[in-house]
């Protein structure tokens, strides 16, 4: 994600041509917007005028949120971590809490790149019936939340909780990935009551309401990402982890962190090209391509 520098809003009225535009980039408007009252604050989608940059997800809902983010005047890791957030629960398959990422950050003011990675980490510990991964999606975010960020983290768990709460369409991405799953989702009772409440796998366009989610990402905008480590919620999910026949518990929970490390880079005439470091995947496959495709 990329954002670029944009002017704000004036209190002077708009014209209606460009007040069309800008609830269309939005998503939403305001009765006072409309009538040509006080202009979306800081925060609020339809802020920012102009290029907001460029936003690109697996699923079109998380997306959104996203680009909301930017328009409402947040940085572009603002809106990975909103966006993040927001895949968690509309495309749980690819980026549920209880997996990781990497990302890589530009710094202008630097004119430097590193990378942040969070991927899944075994169990310093082995032991339980059933292999399990330390999830590392909330801290992840919260480690890319500290370069520069303009918006409060628990402003941008909002809406993931929002859409958990009171329910999405399912994507076709989800659908599809849902589908391909069928048997052992249908056996396991707790996830079929949410992803195949019909006795079947949702459907693209049918609603997705997960309360369970919403009440933990609830959790952690108000307790703080650290409960889920070395808290509470960590507490219960060991307990939860045993009865499961699992590894995890909060001695092993507690010491996983995110990674900030520099990213592989490579020259190619005047620009420099930044690719995310193992153990997250795809970046050394890429360097390599790139490399070759130099080389003629």
């Amino acid at each position: 994600m990329t954002s670029s520098p944009a002017s704000r809003r004036r209190n002077a009225r708009p014209q209606a041509a460009a007040l069309l535009g800008l609830m269309a980039l939005a998503g939403c408007g305001t009765v006072s917007s409309v009538v040509g009252g006080s202009a979306p604050e800081a925060g609020q989608p339809g802020h920012v005028r102009g290029f907001l940059g460029g936003v690109v997800a697996d699923e079109p809902r998380a997306a959104l949120v996203a680009r909301d983010v930017l328009s409402a005047g947040g940085t572009a890791v603002d809106a990975a971590v909103a966006g993040g957030f927001a895949m968690a629960v509309t495309l749980p398959s690819r980026a549920g809490l209880g997996g990781g990422g990497a990302c890589l950050v530009y710094d202008p003011a630097r004119n430097a790149t590193e990378s942040v990675v969070f991927m899944p980490q075994a169990p310093g510990t082995v032991g339980g019936d059933r292999p399990a991964a330390i999830p590392m999606m909330a801290r992840g975010l919260f480690a890319l939340h500290t370069r520069k960020p303009r918006r409060p983290f628990e402003e941008l768990m909002a809406p993931a909780e929002q859409l958990a709460r009171f329910g999405t369409e399912t994507s076709r991405a989800l659908a599809t990935d849902l589908a391909a799953v069928a048997g052992p989702l249908l056996a396991d009772a707790g996830a079929a009551s949410v992803f195949a409440p019909q006795g079947r796998p949702l459907a693209a366009g049918e609603q997705l309401a997960q309360p369970d989610l919403s009440a933990t990402l609830a959790a952690l905008r108000t307790a703080g990402v650290g409960d889920l480590y070395q808290g509470a919620m960590a507490r219960r999910l060991e307990q939860a982890s045993r009865l499961a026949g699992g590894p995890l518990t909060v001695d092993t929970l507690r010491p996983a962190v995110a990674q900030v490390m520099p990213p592989l880079q490579m020259t190619v005439v005047s620009d420099t090209l930044s690719f995310l470091p193992p153990p997250a995947d795809g970046g050394l496959a890429a360097a390599v391509a790139s490399r070759a495709l130099q080389a003629g």
